[in-house]
């Protein structure tokens, strides 16, 4: 995928996400649905900063096995 499709695709994902944001605020009654908005919001902020660490992880764990595995006993 390019650097360009990569690109369209979170901008449109980022807009549809406000977009959705935008909607539950207004289907939701007006003094309550402002802090049950925001902690669905965390909720759902929080959700997803965990899978970016957990991938962020496993390719950390994944570059270091390969570093790893690519020395050998000559090298030493």
């Amino acid at each position: 995928m390019s650097r360009i499709q990569k690109s369209m695709l979170g901008a449109f994902i980022g807009a549809s996400s406000a977009g959705m944001w935008l909607v539950v605020d207004l289907l939701l009654p007006e003094p309550i649905g402002d802090y049950l908005l925001f902690l669905i919001m965390g909720v759902v902020h929080m959700v997803i900063g965990w899978q970016v660490a957990r991938l962020v992880g496993k390719h950390k764990e994944r570059s270091i096995r390969e570093t790893s595995n690519s020395i050998k006993t000559s090298d030493v």
